[in-house]
């Protein structure tokens, strides 16, 4: 027997406690294994207007409302409580669109009256047009008749998800291009734009999968833009891009996924800078295929290059910063340079690996605020000589010359190399980091694969990817539509940033509502942190499971004074970790180890003018342009915050709030 499981299904699964889903799962694998079982009772619902809708007993409250196409076979529709599920029922229609053959499932409109006046319509376009972008034919006359922006946004919710994106840049003014049509059955089953909200079951197994994280819903359906990357042949390195919530870490699960299917013998790379994130996206492999393939190597970046160091170079001691730091401001005191640009020019060199002179006296340094003089830079390079002698002699070296190292070893082809590699969180990466990746992976097709959002980049400025010889023009995707957040808090998040970020136009669709975002300033640590606790019990007692709320601060000692105050107030809490496996209760951590994270509520704690940007950081700027640069960081940061929550945002300051919140 043939089923489909439907976008809308996973949704109203999601909403149901973990025991109901767990009643659930079992009278789906009992209907796949055995139709006509007695326990199930279905029958057909024969009075409602769309013919073809049946009922699934699952238990004395719970009813799974499935759809029985002649040609597909069963489609799991809606799962809710009895008197929901059949309202569900009553509400919305199935039926093969007559211009773009895809399978339709949405809102029964209801019949508009002609009122006898002149109107001036929203989306005043020809009936044959908005046929050929998929609007259902009931619904032209009432979209022809909107006159408000509510009734339009009211009217479009009823409606397919890629219908609704197609109007909304319709009523944008932007030209929009009718999708092809879909002709026989198997184009129904593989077609982008029907992948997008049916996943088409081959067998116990795969349903398993696909029933045992319902709210994963990325696990199932690709926005067509996001499967084209995913699918997609690139002849070189490639890019996609994409504000926070659009699907970058989904595509690039998937792009990982396709290309270990792809190039099964091969081996391959899943990597990223955030260590966070690497566990996430291990427990994400096997969300989507069970297991991790054996040919893909899913590593955070830092530990891969210690590994790949020890085992061809030997053992490495990485230097800290504090121990090299007075090495370099003792020697670099003759030089009349304050410390602050002894360390920030340091850093440059080091990261790009100038550590001869014949590199360092003719790189170009533009951006870097302080010009020198060809005198100058040979007093500090001698200055950066020392302390590099220094730590071999004290059998230290940065992180970045490891790399360095590595790359080198890699371009005399003396490492193993990986056929394709595939990173995520790529804007952190520095010139070391991504001259490494470039020679530890073959050139050719599909080779170098990134995904990245200029907006979050939170631990180094902006920097040119083709001055080192990574070409993504004509291979770069933008992604724009938010399947993560509601509106309201999209737009809070973006309003944090200029309409330009990195030269890249900020563009960004959701199609979920919900409430505005709480922003409250507060005259004492304490009176904010009182508003805190009673925001996160109201969550719990809602009904939110506690590891849905997630409470963020700048800095560690916040979120560990936060996680004692919760306890004190009976709330369990855990601070987040990068371990695959997290405590239990609400989460709490910095921004930084929230990245690609989510919650359903979210808490910003502490938006205040010293912590966004972080003031002791600023103080230490050698040059006006660092700081520039440095509080361009904190503003992404106060971004990756807000984007964080899906539905509920909280953002609490006590005293004179984030000059990024009034931006």
């Amino acid at each position: 027997m043939s089923v489909a499981i439907a976008d809308s299904f996973y949704k109203s699964l999601a909403k149901l406690t973990r025991e109901e889903q767990d009643r659930v799962r079992e009278a789906v694998f009992l209907f796949l294994q055995n139709p006509r079982h007695p326990s199930l009772k279905m029958h057909k619902l024969e009075k409602l207007k769309t013919k073809g809708f049946w009922s699934l007993y699952v238990n004395m409250d719970l009813r799974i409302i499935l759809y029985e196409h002649p040609e597909v076979g069963f489609i799991l529709t809606y799962v809710g409580h009895h008197d929901d599920a059949y309202r569900w029922a009553e509400n919305h229609q199935v039926e093969v669109h007559p211009r773009t053959g895809v399978l339709q499932i949405f809102r029964v409109v209801e019949e508009t009256k002609v009122v006898p006046r002149e109107i001036r319509p929203l989306l005043n376009y020809p009936e044959d047009y908005l046929l050929d972008l998929g609007v259902p034919p009931s619904y032209i006359k009432p979209l022809r008749l909107v006159e408000a922006e509510e009734e339009l946004e009211e009217l479009l919710t009823g409606l397919p998800q890629d219908v609704q994106e197609r109007l909304l840049d319709l009523y944008a003014g932007k030209k929009v291009v009718p999708p092809p049509k879909v002709s026989t059955l198997e184009d129904l089953a593989w077609h982008p734009l029907s992948r997008q909200h049916l996943q088409f079951i081959r067998d116990l197994d795969e349903l398993r999968r696909a029933l045992a994280y319902p709210w994963e819903r990325w696990m199932v359906f690709l926005h067509p833009a996001q499967r084209e990357a995913v699918e997609r042949g690139f002849q070189g390195p490639a890019r996609v891009t994409g504000p926070a919530g659009t699907g970058k870490t989904v595509v690039a699960l998937h792009r990982a996924a396709t290309l270990a299917q792809r190039y099964p013998e091969a081996p391959l790379l899943l990597t990223s800078f955030n260590r966070f994130l690497v566990a996430r996206l291990r427990t994400g492999l096997r969300l989507l295929l069970g297991e991790v393939p054996p040919n893909l190597h899913v590593e955070n970046l830092h530990s891969l290059a210690v590994r790949l160091y020890s085992q061809h170079l030997g053992s490495a001691r990485i230097a800290k910063e504090e121990t090299y730091l007075p090495w370099l401001l003792e020697a670099g005191e003759s030089t009349g340079h304050e410390p602050e640009f002894l360390r920030s020019e340091f850093a440059f060199v080091d990261s790009f690996g100038l550590y001869e002179w014949d590199l360092y006296k003719t790189f170009p340094r533009s951006g870097r605020g302080v010009p020198l003089t060809a005198r100058e830079r040979r007093r500090l390079f001698d200055v950066f000589q020392k302390v590099w002698e220094r730590m071999e002699a004290e059998g230290l070296l940065t992180f970045n010359r490891l790399l360095h190292r590595l790359r080198a070893k890699g371009e005399a082809g003396e490492l193993p190399r990986f056929r394709a590699a595939v990173v995520d969180e790529a804007q952190d990466l520095g010139p070391a980091e991504l001259l490494f990746l470039r020679a530890l992976v073959e050139e050719g097709p599909d080779d170098l694969f990134f995904a990245l959002d200029p907006a979050q980049r939170i631990y180094r400025g902006p920097l040119s990817w083709q001055a080192l010889g990574l070409e993504v023009r004509g291979r770069s995707i933008r992604l724009k539509v938010n399947y993560r957040t509601t509106r309201e808090i999209a737009q809070a998040a973006e309003n944090l940033l200029p309409p330009e970020v990195e030269e890249e136009v900020r563009e960004v669709l959701s199609l979920l509502r919900g409430p505005k975002p709480t922003i409250r300033g507060f005259g004492t640590q304490e009176s904010c942190t009182a508003d805190l606790v009673a925001w996160t019990r109201s969550h719990l007692d809602f009904g939110v499971p506690p590891e849905e709320v997630g409470i963020l601060t700048r800095v560690w000692d916040l979120a560990k004074h936060l996680r004692e105050v919760l306890e004190a107030q009976g709330i369990q809490a855990t601070l987040l970790s990068d371990k695959e496996e997290q405590g239990e209760g609400v989460r709490v951590g910095t921004v930084h180890s929230a990245k690609g994270l989510e919650f359903r509520a979210v808490a910003v704690y502490g938006a205040n003018h010293n912590l966004f940007p972080l003031e002791s950081l600023l103080r230490k700027a050698p040059s006006e342009r660092d700081r520039e640069t440095l509080a361009e960081q904190d503003r992404n940061l106060l971004y990756v915050a807000f984007s964080r929550a899906r539905e509920q945002l909280w953002v609490g300051y006590w005293g004179e709030p984030s000059p990024f919140l009034g931006a």
